[in-house]
Protein backbone atom coordinates (compact mmCIF):
# COMPACT_ATOMS: atom_id res chain seq x y z
CA UNK A 1 0.00 0.00 0.00
CA UNK A 2 2.88 2.41 0.39
CA UNK A 3 4.40 1.82 -2.40
CA UNK A 4 1.53 2.66 -4.77
CA UNK A 5 1.35 6.31 -2.37
CA UNK A 6 3.71 8.14 -3.99
CA UNK A 7 2.19 7.02 -7.84
CA UNK A 8 -0.92 8.67 -6.66
CA UNK A 9 0.82 12.03 -5.32
CA UNK A 10 2.27 12.35 -8.55
CA UNK A 11 -0.52 11.87 -10.48
CA UNK A 12 -2.59 14.87 -8.30
CA UNK A 13 0.58 16.76 -8.80
CA UNK A 14 1.04 16.37 -12.80
CA UNK A 15 -1.57 18.45 -14.65
CA UNK A 16 -1.44 19.94 -18.22
CA UNK A 17 -2.58 23.13 -17.61
CA UNK A 18 -1.58 26.19 -15.71
CA UNK A 19 -4.36 27.33 -13.73
CA UNK A 20 -3.18 30.72 -12.09
CA UNK A 21 -3.28 33.27 -14.27
CA UNK A 22 -6.35 34.23 -17.22
CA UNK A 23 -4.36 36.35 -19.49
CA UNK A 24 -1.10 36.08 -21.35
CA UNK A 25 0.54 38.79 -23.21
CA UNK A 26 2.28 37.29 -26.35
CA UNK A 27 4.95 39.83 -28.03
CA UNK A 28 4.58 39.48 -32.01
CA UNK A 29 7.87 40.55 -34.51
CA UNK A 30 6.57 43.74 -34.80
CA UNK A 31 7.51 45.83 -31.85
CA UNK A 32 4.46 48.07 -31.57
CA UNK A 33 2.14 44.52 -31.48
CA UNK A 34 1.10 42.12 -29.07
CA UNK A 35 -1.21 39.59 -29.35
CA UNK A 36 -3.55 39.38 -25.71
CA UNK A 37 -4.76 35.62 -24.88
CA UNK A 38 -7.35 34.92 -22.59
CA UNK A 39 -6.73 31.39 -21.44
CA UNK A 40 -9.29 30.15 -20.00
CA UNK A 41 -11.94 30.76 -23.27
CA UNK A 42 -9.20 31.12 -26.39
CA UNK A 43 -10.53 34.95 -27.00
CA UNK A 44 -7.39 37.00 -28.49
CA UNK A 45 -7.41 40.54 -28.60
CA UNK A 46 -4.68 42.48 -31.03
CA UNK A 47 -2.88 45.44 -28.64
CA UNK A 48 -1.00 48.15 -30.41
CA UNK A 49 0.89 50.78 -28.30
CA UNK A 50 2.50 53.95 -29.88
CA UNK A 51 5.10 56.34 -27.90
CA UNK A 52 2.74 59.49 -29.35
CA UNK A 53 -0.56 57.76 -28.18
CA UNK A 54 -2.34 58.58 -31.46
CA UNK A 55 -2.08 55.07 -32.81
CA UNK A 56 -3.08 52.79 -29.32
CA UNK A 57 -5.85 50.28 -29.54
CA UNK A 58 -7.07 47.13 -28.40
CA UNK A 59 -9.20 45.23 -31.14
CA UNK A 60 -10.48 41.43 -30.48
CA UNK A 61 -9.60 38.90 -32.85
CA UNK A 62 -12.08 36.07 -32.21
CA UNK A 63 -15.20 35.20 -29.43
CA UNK A 64 -15.00 32.62 -27.01
CA UNK A 65 -13.98 28.67 -28.44
CA UNK A 66 -15.39 27.00 -25.25
CA UNK A 67 -18.14 27.99 -22.59
CA UNK A 68 -19.44 26.96 -18.64
CA UNK A 69 -17.14 24.09 -17.39
CA UNK A 70 -15.28 24.28 -20.06
CA UNK A 71 -13.90 27.31 -19.32
CA UNK A 72 -10.22 26.57 -17.63
CA UNK A 73 -7.51 28.93 -17.14
CA UNK A 74 -4.20 27.71 -19.00
CA UNK A 75 -6.11 25.75 -21.36
CA UNK A 76 -4.94 27.68 -24.49
CA UNK A 77 -1.61 29.05 -25.70
CA UNK A 78 -0.39 30.38 -28.41
CA UNK A 79 2.86 29.66 -30.57
CA UNK A 80 4.58 31.85 -32.83
CA UNK A 81 5.45 31.09 -36.75
CA UNK A 82 7.95 32.19 -39.51
CA UNK A 83 5.29 34.14 -40.51
CA UNK A 84 5.48 37.35 -38.14
CA UNK A 85 1.47 38.01 -38.90
CA UNK A 86 0.54 34.02 -38.23
CA UNK A 87 0.19 32.01 -34.63
CA UNK A 88 -1.11 28.90 -33.83
CA UNK A 89 -3.17 28.49 -30.94
CA UNK A 90 -3.93 25.26 -29.50
CA UNK A 91 -6.26 23.89 -26.90
CA UNK A 92 -4.04 21.89 -24.48
CA UNK A 93 -7.13 19.86 -23.12
CA UNK A 94 -8.21 18.44 -26.74
CA UNK A 95 -5.54 19.13 -29.10
CA UNK A 96 -7.89 21.55 -31.35
CA UNK A 97 -5.61 24.28 -33.27
CA UNK A 98 -6.15 27.25 -34.96
CA UNK A 99 -4.58 29.57 -37.26
CA UNK A 100 -4.70 33.42 -35.85
CA UNK A 101 -3.23 36.01 -38.28
CA UNK A 102 -3.36 40.08 -37.13
CA UNK A 103 -3.10 42.52 -38.68
CA UNK A 104 -2.99 46.55 -38.83
CA UNK A 105 -5.71 46.36 -41.69
CA UNK A 106 -9.22 44.66 -40.07
CA UNK A 107 -10.58 42.56 -43.06
CA UNK A 108 -6.84 40.58 -42.94
CA UNK A 109 -7.65 39.58 -39.40
CA UNK A 110 -8.27 35.90 -38.84
CA UNK A 111 -8.64 33.18 -36.29
CA UNK A 112 -10.01 29.83 -38.74
CA UNK A 113 -9.91 26.07 -37.33
CA UNK A 114 -6.95 23.58 -38.32
CA UNK A 115 -8.53 20.17 -39.19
Amino acid sequence: MLLMLPLATFAQDSTYVDNKFTYKLYPTKNMWTFLKLNTADGRIWQVQYDIDGNNRFETYLNFDLVFGSDVINGRFELYPTQNMYNFILLDKINGRMWQVQWSIEEKERLVLPIN
